[in-house]
């Protein structure tokens, strides 16, 4: 983000900016939130809860997006300080007081950008917020971070975690996130495979991960992209634990993974509430549908 965009992100008045944005909607996103509005147009509006009859109200005056939510605009100019370590070359942020490391290709616009979407899905009237006021990880938790990406989520909170297991596949993440995390490296696992309901030469599953104690408590998040309810079928061993249990677990991936999750954790045993509000899914080849994002679920421990 060169400094003629940043001066004019900062002098326009918002408005103006929201316009010319909306003029200058790329062809594809403008595709998008028309097929979009062209879907919704032959439901009956009155049947929709509020928040999505809001989402689509805003599209029809801005540009396309998966939050389509008024209170997103606070973020829309929001510019943070992207910082270089010169001793590792690379570019971070301060997040929560914390460094932030990036990938190496990453230019400091895609820093901002970055920051922005995380900023945007744990806002608290998004959807997408892991931890509420009532739900939070316990000090003292032993936490795995399947799916971990820039590692806001594990940095958020790594000073409550006994040991915090991060899950991560891809290897500029797993260099960024050594760097990020080097401050508390003798209490991070990093495992590069993906969580699922068995164990490969890629994968590995909760049980193979966690051997449980009497008395732990767990806290699991995960974000992998569909592949959810393959890793909840492989804690089995930790839910016969009796161990006190937290999940955070995406459901917006497929279009009926809610309910397939939440019936595999009612199955487990466990008490869920669905994070509030909807993101607008849009994805080739499937219908545009707004969808429940996040299961925060919980099983106190047996001798609680």
């Amino acid at each position: 983000m060169n400094l003629l965009h940043r001066t004019w992100q900062k002098i326009v008045p918002y408005q103006l900016l929201v316009f010319v944005r909306f003029l200058l909607e790329p062809k594809g996103l403008k595709e998008r939130r028309l097929a979009v509005l062209n879907h919704f147009k032959l439901l009956d509006l009155n049947t929709l809860e509020p928040d999505i009859q809001e989402a689509l109200r805003y599209l029809k005056s801005h540009k396309f997006a998966s939050f389509p939510f008024k209170w997103t605009e606070k973020y829309d100019t929001f510019i943070p300080d992207v910082l270089i370590d010169t001793e590792n070359n690379r570019l971070y942020v301060l997040f929560e007081g914390k460094k932030m490391y990036f990938p190496q290709r990453y230019t400091e616009t895609q820093i901002i950008w970055a920051i922005r979407s995380i900023f945007k899905e744990q806002d608290p009237e998004s959807a997408h917020l892991y931890l509420s006021e009532e739900f939070q990880v316990e000090s003292g938790s032993i936490v795995v971070d399947a799916g971990v990406a820039e590692g806001n989520f594990a940095l958020s909170v790594i000073d409550k975690a006994k040991r915090l297991y991060l899950i991560e596949c891809e290897e500029e993440w797993v260099e960024a996130l050594k760097l990020t995390f080097a401050p508390w490296k003798d209490k991070v696992v990093f495992i590069k495979k993906f969580l699922s309901d068995c164990d490969d030469d890629s994968s590995i599953s909760i049980d193979s991960i966690l051997d449980p104690e009497d008395g732990e408590k767990y806290f699991i998040k995960m974000d992998i992209e569909g592949f959810e309810q393959k890793a909840l079928s492989g804690m089995k061993n930790l839910v016969s634990s009796g161990n006190s249990i937290k999940l955070n677990v995406c459901t917006y991936h497929h279009p009926n993974a809610f309910n397939e999750i939440e019936n595999i954790l009612t199955d487990f045993g466990f008490n869920c509430e669905a994070s509030k509000g909807h993101v607008l899914f849009f994805q080739k080849g499937e219908e545009p549908s707004f969808r429940k994002v996040l299961i925060r679920a919980e099983r106190p421990g047996e001798l609680n």
